[in-house]
C-alpha cells in the first residue's frame, strides 16, 4: 500500500513558519513535495482560509457576473426564512413534484444564518465541504508509487485538480462534481461498493447529478463489456452536433424537476447567449476550449491503444471502463451548455490517474508534455478569477490576521 514518503523535521518546520506568516507563501512552498503528509495538510488549512477570505459583492448591489455574487445575495434572504418554511421546502424537494432542483445551498445557507449574518462564515463552510471531497480523493492519486517530484506529475497534478478550491463561487455544481469523483475511485479502484450509497447524496447538492446516478449505474452492468465501452466512446465523439436535439424531443418523459432542468439547457435562446460570450475574445475562448475537449479524448484514445494492458491492470481495470462509458456521456452532450462541457471535468481526475498508474514515464510522453499549452488559457482565466475574490493582502498576511478579519 503506498504511503507518504519521510520528510525531515526540518522541512516540515520551514513549511510551517511559511505557512504562519502566509498560508499564501506555505502553500507554494508546500508544492515543491506534493507527496508528503505537511503539504497535505496545508493544502486543507490553505483551501479553507481561502473559503473564509472569499469576499464578492452581494448580488444585489449589481455585480451578477460571478456566481457567489448570488449566492451571498440569497444568504442574506435566509435570515427572513423561518424553520416552518424550510421545513416546508425541504418536504417539497423531496416530492420531486415542483422546481425546487436541489438543497444544498438552501440547507446550508438556512442554518449558517440562524449563527451568522457574515456570509464568510458560510464560504468557509462550503470550503470545508469541498476540500474534504477534493483532498480525499487527490490522496489517492499523490500516494502512488509512481507519483513523484517530476514534470510529468506536476503536469497531472494540474489535470487532476482542474475542479479548483475557486469553485466554491459556482457551490452546488463543482462541490457535487467531487463527491461524485471521489465515489468513482471508491467504488472502481478501491472496490468499496456502500459508496454507492453516497452516489445519491449528490443530487441533493446539485440535480444535474440525477445523471451521473444512472450512468453510475449503467456502468456496473457494462463493466465487462469492453468492445463495447471502446466503440461507444469512438461513436459518441461524433455526436455533439444532434446531441442537443436528441434531449429536446424526450423532455416530456422526465419527472417534472429533470424535464424543467433539461428545458433550460437545451433551450436554443440560452444556447445563443451562451455562445455570445459577452466579449471581443470570445473566440479565444472558444478555440481553446475545443482544443482542450479534443486533447482530452486523445489522451483517452491512448488510452484504448492500449486497453488490454490496462484492462489487466488491477488498479484500472475497473476505473478504465466507467471513463469510456462517462467519457461517451460527455461527448455526446457536448452540444448542450452547462451539461457535457461542465460533466467532462469529473473525467480529468479519472484520466490523469490512469496515466499515472499505466503510462507514467513510459508511453507517449510528448503528448503529455502538450499539455501546458493545451491549458494555458484555462490557467490565465483561473488565476483572474482568483484574484476577483481575493483582497490583495490575503497573499501577504498571516492566518490568524485573517481568521480576526473575516471571521471577528
Amino acid at each position: 500500500m503506498a504511503v507518504w514518503i519521510k520528510e525531515k523535521k526540518y522541512d516540515r518546520e520551514i513549511k510551517g513558519i511559511l505557512f504562519l506568516i502566509s498560508p499564501f507563501v506555505g502553500f507554494i512552498a508546500s508544492l515543491k513535495d506534493i507527496k508528503t503528509r505537511s503539504s497535505y495538510v496545508i493544502f486543507f488549512l490553505f483551501f479553507v482560509l481561502f473559503g473564509l477570505s472569499f469576499t464578492v459583492q452581494s448580488g444585489k448591489q449589481g455585480d451578477m457576473t460571478i456566481d457567489a455574487a448570488y449566492y451571498r445575495e440569497q444568504f442574506e434572504l435566509f435570515q427572513y426564512v423561518s424553520k416552518s418554511e424550510f421545513r416546508e421546502g425541504l418536504i417539497t424537494y423531496f416530492t420531486f413534484k415542483t422546481g425546487i432542483k436541489d438543497y444544498y445551498f438552501n440547507t446550508v445557507a438556512f442554518y449558517i444564518s440562524r449563527i451568522t449574518s457574515n456570509y464568510h462564515v458560510m464560504f468557509l463552510v462550503f470550503a470545508i465541504v469541498f476540500s474534504y471531497f477534493c483532498l480525499k480523493t487527490f490522496k489517492m492519486f499523490i500516494t502512488e508509487d509512481n507519483f513523484d517530484s517530476s514534470l510529468s506529475c506536476y503536469i497531472l497534478t494540474y489535470i487532476f485538480m482542474i475542479n479548483q478550491i475557486f469553485n466554491i463561487n459556482g457551490v452546488r455544481f463543482w462541490t457535487a462534481a467531487w463527491i461524485a469523483v471521489y465515489t468513482v475511485f471508491q467504488i472502481f479502484k478501491n472496490g468499496k461498493r456502500k459508496y454507492f450509497l453516497l452516489v445519491l447524496l449528490t443530487p441533493f447538492v446539485h440535480v444535474s447529478f440525477w445523471l451521473f446516478v444512472v450512468i453510475l449505474f449503467l456502468a456496473t452492468l457494462l463493466i465487462k463489456f469492453h468492445r463495447f465501452q471502446i466503440i461507444l466512446f469512438i461513436i459518441s465523439f461524433f455526436l455533439s452536433e444532434i446531441s442537443n436535439e436528441l434531449i429536446r424531443q424526450q423532455i416530456d418523459i422526465l419527472p417534472p424537476t429533470l424535464a424543467n432542468l433539461a428545458s433550460i439547457y437545451t433551450d436554443p435562446v440560452r444556447i445563443a447567449l451562451k455562445s455570445e460570450g459577452g466579449t471581443g475574445f470570445y473566440w479565444i475562448t472558444e478555440l481553446f476550449n475545443t482544443l482542450e475537449r479534443l486533447y482530452i479524448n486523445l489522451l483517452v484514445f491512448l488510452f484504448i491503444l492500449d486497453s488490454e494492458d490496462i484492462f489487466r491492470n488491477e488498479k484500472t481495470k475497473l476505473i478504465f471502463p466507467f471513463l469510456l462509458i462517462w467519457m461517451a456521456f460527455c461527448n455526446s452532450t457536448m452540444a448542450i451548455p452547462s451539461l457535457g462541457n461542465r460533466f467532462i471535468q469529473l473525467a480529468y481526475p479519472i484520466i490523469a490517474y490512469i496515466w499515472l498508474v499505466a503510462f507514467k514515464g513510459k508511453k507517449y510522453q510528448k503528448f503529455l508534455y502538450a499539455a501546458p499549452i493545451v491549458f494555458i488559457f484555462s490557467a490565465y482565466t483561473q488565476l483572474n478569477r482568483y484574484t476577483m475574490v481575493l483582497e490583495p493582502y490575503f497573499y501577504i498576511s498571516s492566518p490568524i490576521y485573517l481568521v480576526y478579519r473575516y471571521l471577528i
